[in-house]
């Protein structure tokens, strides 16, 4: 996966949790809704701390490895899901909105992984078609 992949999951999870919680303030509550705003946000900085310890951690052979950011993320990884046993625990939200909200970031990620891989395959499909137009 690359970065603007990533970039555009975040967004678009937000996004969509944004308009989701709008929608869930009127029609359910505003408890509801804000447990599944704020649980996507959450899933979001999840994948952040994720990615930023995949991307420090995991590099080319020949290339320095940066321990002190490995830490960090792993510590920010760490403080997420510690936020995240505190809030199951005190339950300041409806337990379903948590569900919601963190569904969200998995439908988006397989909705513009699904998008960028359609791109890919119809960019191969034109290239092999000029391909036998000069042949």
């Amino acid at each position: 996966m690359n970065k603007s992949l990533l970039a555009r999951v975040r967004i678009w999870t937000i996004l969509i949790a944004l308009v989701s919680a709008l929608v869930a303030w009127f029609a359910i509550s505003f408890d509801f809704a804000a447990g599944l705003f704020l649980t996507a946000v959450w899933a979001v900085a999840g994948l952040m701390s994720l990615e930023g310890i995949l991307r420090s951690a995991v590099v080319p052979p020949g290339r320095p490895r940066n321990g002190f950011a490995v830490f960090l993320w792993v510590l920010a990884k760490f403080g997420v899901y510690g936020l995240a046993v505190w809030v199951l625990f005190s339950r300041p939200f409806p337990p379903l909105s948590h569900a919601v909200g963190f569904t969200l970031l998995m439908a988006t990620l397989v909705g513009v992984g699904a998008k960028a891989r359609s791109q890919e395959i119809s960019h191969e499909i034109r290239q092999l078609n000029r391909q036998d137009d000069d042949v």
